[in-house]
C-alpha cells in the first residue's frame, strides 16, 4: 500500500500527525543512506583507541586489546581440547574431515554441494543461478519477486559464518596453521566483498546477528594466536561494526517481535560478552539484550514450553539462541534469573516429548534449517544435541532420558566447558513419559513406554499472536514412528519465496495427515504475504486419557476455509493400544443443510509416508506400508468400500531439499461422514478389514 492510500483510508483528524512519521522516516532513511554511502557504517582504525579500556597509543595496540580479552570468553584451554580429544574421538574425526573440505573452500548450503575452491561467491544464489548486486543499499536491493525465481536466503546461510567455529576447533585440535590461515583468509575475503551497510549480506539483522556470533566466538576459541597488525585492526573494527549495526537495527515492532529478534538479542549478547572485557560500549549491549531476552522469552514462549511459531524447527533455533546466549551473558556476569532458566528447561522438556531416542523429530510448521551456532558438522534431523546442552546449563536431569546414558554431545564441553561436561555426567538418567500435553501451542504426544512407536497430534493456535507465519494447514494432523522409524511424516518445506506456488503447496492442507475438502485449504492462503496464516477454523482439544496400556486423545474444529464454524465440525479420536502396537483413528465430520451439497463427495483422508517407503493394497480395507527392500513396516486398515489412491508427492527433509514419496489418500463411499484407520507395527491379527 503506498502513502496516498494509507491517507486514504485515514481520519482527517490524522493525517497531519501521519503526515509527519512518513515525513521523519523519509528524511531519516535518505540520511542513513547518505550516511551509509559515505563510510559512515564502518569503524575507522582511528577509532578504534577511543573505543577500548585503559589507554592505548596506536589502533594496533587497541586491536591487540581487545583480541587478548576473548581469551577470557572462551573455556577451551588445552586441557578442554585434551579432554574432548579422548572423549568424542569419532566426534573430533568428523569435525577435522569437515574443516578439511572448509579450508578447500567446499561448503554444503541447505543441502548442495559447493565448490567455491576458485573464489568463494558471497552474494550468489546457485539454486536459482541468481547474483544479488553487492554494491546495493539493503533497502533497495530486491530481496524476491512474487513470481519467485531467486531466494536471498543462500547468501545469508553461507554469510552467516558458521562454519567459521569448526575452522578454529580444528587447529586448536591439530595444531595445523591450514586451518587458522583459512579462517583468516575467509574473514579478509568476507569483508572484502562485504563492505558494511551494503549488498544482500546486511540487508536482515538476524543474519548479521549470527555472523557476529560466530565470527566472535571463532577467534575466541582460538585463544592468544597473535595475529599481524593490519588483520588485527580489520577483524576487530569490523566486529565493532557489527554490533553496532546490531544495536541500530533491531528487528523490534510493537505488534509482533519473533525468532528474528530473539537472534539480534543472542547475536548482541555473544559478540557482546566477547567484546566487554575490553570495549566500552559492549558493556550496553549485553545490558540491553539480556533485559530484552528475559522479556522476550515470556513473550514467544508459551506456558507449557513450545515456541509459538508452530513449528518444531524454529522451536530448535529459538531455544538455541535463549540458551546459548544465557550461557555467554553468565561469562560475562550477567546471569539470566530463576524464571529465564525454568523456561529454559520447559523448552528442553518439548524437545525430549517430541523426538526418538535417535534424535529424529517431526517437521511441524516452517523449517529454513535454521541454526545459531554449528560447532560439530550439523545433523539437521537430529535434535539430541540441544536437549543434552539444555540438561547440562539448567542441571535439569529430566532432559537426560535413559537411552540418552551414554549420548556423545561436543557441543556441551565447547560451549559449557568441562563443568559442563561434569554436570552432564552427574546426572542420573530419567524415564520419558509416555504421553505429553502441549495444550498451549497445541500439539499432543502418544508414546510406546519402550518409546519406539509414537504419534504426533496436531490441534491449536497457528502461532505469532495469530499471523501464523510459520504455521501449515495441518489442524488435526498426525505422524507417526513405529521401530523408532517414521512412517507418516508432515510434508516439510522446500522453499519460500523463490517458488511462491511450491511454498503453498508444502503447507497446504491436502499435502498433511488430516482431512480435506477438495483442495480447499483450512486457513485461507493470503496471495500477497507468504508469511501469514490466519486461523479460519476454531480448535478445542477434549481430553487425554491414560489406562493400563492404552491412551487417548480426541479434539475437534469447527469452521474450515470458507466454511462458518456453524456449518461445518470435525472431531478426532486417536487411540493408543501398545500391546498391539497400533494407532486407532476415528473421525466425525458434521456438516450444516446449507453446506452438504458443496461439500458431499469431496472429502478426503491423506496420509503422507516417509520418503522411500511404499504401499502395497492387498484388496478392499488393507494395505501394507514397505520398505525400500520391499519389508513391511507397517499396515493400514480401513472401512471396505473406501477409495485408496496411492498418490506419488513430495518430502523436504530440510529446507532446499527434496525427496519423492507418496501419500495415501482415501476418498469415502457416498455421504459416509466417519471414518475409521487402524495403523498398525509388528502385526499381531490378520484382519483383512474392520469390522462393519
Amino acid at each position: 500500500m503506498n502513502f496516498t492510500q494509507k491517507i486514504s483510508e485515514t481520519s482527517p483528524d490524522e493525517i497531519p500527525s501521519k503526515f509527519l512519521q512518513w515525513g521523519i522516516r523519509k528524511i531519516g532513511g535518505l540520511f542513513e543512506e547518505l550516511y551509509t554511502k559515505s563510510g559512515g557504517l564502518e569503524v575507522k582504525p582511528s577509532e578504534l583507541p577511543g573505543l577500548v579500556k585503559g589507554d592505548p597509543l596506536t589502533p594496533a595496540e587497541a586491536a591487540y586489546n581487545i583480541l587478548h580479552g576473548f581469551v577470557e570468553s572462551s573455556w577451551i584451554d588445552d586441557n578442554v581440547i585434551e579432554l574432548a580429544k579422548r572423549i568424542f574421538p569419532e566426534k573430533i574425526k568428523i569435525l577435522v574431515e569437515n574443516a578439511d573440505k572448509l579450508v578447500e573452500k567446499q561448503f554444503t548450503i541447505f543441502g548442495q554441494d559447493l565448490d567455491y575452491s576458485s573464489g568463494i561467491r558471497w552474494h550468489y544464489d546457485p539454486e536459482n543461478d541468481h547474483e544479488f548486486d553487492p554494491s546495493e543499499l539493503p533497502k533497495r536491493l530486491k530481496q524476491s519477486d512474487p513470481l519467485g525465481g531467486f531466494d536471498i536466503k543462500y547468501p545469508w546461510e553461507l554469510s552467516r559464518l558458521q562454519h567459521f567455529p569448526r575452522l578454529s576447533l580444528a587447529y586448536r585440535i591439530t595444531g595445523r596453521k591450514k586451518y587458522l590461515d583459512a579462517l583468516k583468509d575467509q574473514t579478509e575475503d568476507w569483508i572484502r566483498f562485504n563492505p558494511v551497510g551494503f549488498g544482500p549480506n546486511w540487508a536482515c539483522t538476524m543474519d548479521i546477528s549470527i555472523r557476529a556470533a560466530n565470527m566472535a566466538y571463532a577467534y575466541a576459541i582460538l585463544g592468544d594466536v597473535q595475529h599481524d597488525e593490519p588483520f588485527a585492526v580489520e577483524l576487530t573494527r569490523n566486529l565493532v561494526a557489527h554490533g553496532r549495526f546490531i544495536a541500530n537495527h533491531l528487528e523490534w515492532s510493537e505488534e509482533l517481535t519473533g525468532n528474528h529478534y530473539t537472534a539480534d538479542l543472542a547475536g548482541l549478547s555473544v559478540l557482546g560478552s566477547i567484546l566487554a572485557p575490553s570495549v566500552y560500549e559492549a558493556e550496553d549491549w549485553i545490558d540491553f539484550a539480556r533485559d530484552e531476552l528475559a522479556m522476550e522469552i515470556k513473550k514467544q514462549i508459551y506456558p507449557d514450553g513450545w515456541d509459538f511459531e508452530a513449528s518444531t524447527t524454529y522451536h530448535r533455533l529459538v531455544l538455541e539462541c535463549f540458551l546459548i546466549a544465557a550461557i555467554f551473558l553468565d561469562r560475562a556476569g550477567k546471569r539470566m534469573e530463576k524464571d529465564y532458566q525454568n523456561c529454559l528447561c520447559r523448552m528442553g522438556k518439548f524437545v525430549r516429548d517430541i523426538t526418538m531416542p535417535d534424535g529424529s523429530f517431526p517437521l511441524i510448521g516452517d523449517n529454513d534449517s535454521g541454526l545459531f551456532m554449528s560447532l560439530q558438522p550439523a545433523d539437521l534431523s537430529n535434535l539430541n544435541y540441544i536437549m543434552a546442552l539444555a540438561a547440562a546449563v539448567t542441571g535439569d536431569s529430566s532432559l537426560k532420558p535413559l537411552d540418552h546414558a551414554e549420548l556423545q554431545v561436543p557441543e556441551i564441553i565447547w560451549l559449557a566447558g568441562e563443568a559442563g561436561w561434569v554436570s552432564w555426567g552427574e546426572m542420573r538418567p530419567a524415564e520419558r513419559p509416555s504421553t505429553a500435553l502441549y495444550p498451549d501451542g497445541g500439539l499432543f504426544i502418544l508414546r510406546s513406554s519402550g518409546h519406539f512407536d509414537m504419534l504426533t497430534f496436531r490441534l491449536g493456535p497457528v502461532g505469532q499472536k495469530g499471523n501464523g507465519g510459520h504455521a501449515h494447514n495441518d489442524q488435526l494432523s498426525v505422524t507417526m514412528w513405529f521401530d523408532s522409524r517414521q512412517i507418516v511424516v508432515d510434508p516439510g518445506t522446500a522453499c519460500y519465496t523463490s517458488d511462491p506456488v511450491k511454498r503453498n503447496f508444502y503447507r497446504s492442507t491436502n499435502n498433511h495427515a488430516t482431512i480435506s475438502i477438495d483442495g480447499e485449504e483450512q486457513s485461507r492462503f493470503d496471495d500477497l504475504d507468504l508469511f501469514t496464516l490466519h486461523q479460519d477454523v476454531e480448535t478445542r482439544f477434549r481430553a487425554l486419557d491414560t489406562y493400563d496400556d492404552h491412551s487417548q486423545v480426541a479434539g475437534s474444529i469447527r469452521g474450515y476455509g470458507k466454511w462458518d464454524a456453524d456449518e461445518i465440525k470435525f472431531r478426532r479420536i486417536i487411540r493408543h493400544d501398545e500391546t498391539h502396537r497400533q494407532f486407532e483413528i476415528l473421525d466425525k465430520i458434521e456438516i450444516s443443510e446449507n453446506a452438504r451439497n458443496e461439500i458431499y463427495g469431496k472429502l478426503m483422508w491423506n496420509f503422507p509416508l516417509a520418503a522411500g517407503l511404499t504401499a502395497d493394497s492387498r484388496g478392499s480395507g488393507y494395505v501394507k506400508i514397505l520398505d525400500p527392500d520391499g519389508n513391511m513396516v507397517a499396515e493400514v486398515l480401513y472401512n471396505p468400500g473406501w477409495t485408496l489412491e496411492i498418490a506419488p508427492t513430495f518430502f523436504a527433509p530440510q529446507y532446499g531439499v527434496e525427496e519423492d514419496n507418496v501419500t495415501l489418500r482415501f476418498r469415502p463411499p457416498g455421504n459416509i461422514l466417519v471414518s475409521h484407520f487402524i495403523f498398525r507395527g509388528t502385526p499381531k491379527v490378520r484382519e483383512r478389514s474392520i469390522p462393519k
